[in-house]
């Protein structure tokens, strides 16, 4: 029987990227939008993003983390050897999760 360990880590490591820089994101919009309000949150950015981690992030997470195993699931069904589904899971994920990253830094840098 051949286990699925090193799947379920790289899923798992990619959506928690993805929630936390969804979460920073996030917050740094809401500080944004306060801001243009008259109430300055900057100082408390980071008591924001810990505070509010289960409205943004963890949603996030939840759905990367289903969705990614949901793909890699079909994928295996469809290949006839579990280390192919593995190596495009892989080819997959990390580059979204790389994309994502990096397009959404921009978002939150001010702040970090």
């Amino acid at each position: 029987m051949h286990r699925h360990y090193g799947v379920i880590i790289k899923c798992f490591l990619s959506a928690l990227i993805l929630g936390a820089v969804t979460q920073m994101a996030v917050t740094a919009g809401f500080i944004r939008w306060a801001a243009a309000q008259g109430n300055d949150y900057r100082s408390n950015y980071w008591d924001l993003v810990q505070d509010s981690w289960h409205n943004n992030g963890l949603t996030t997470f939840l759905i990367c983390m289903a969705s990614s195993l949901i793909i890699y699931l079909i994928i295996r069904k469809f290949t006839t050897h579990q280390e192919t589904a593995e190596k495009i899971i892989t080819w997959l994920i990390v580059p979204i999760t790389l994309i994502y990253s990096v397009i959404m830094y921009p978002n939150f840098s001010d702040y970090l």
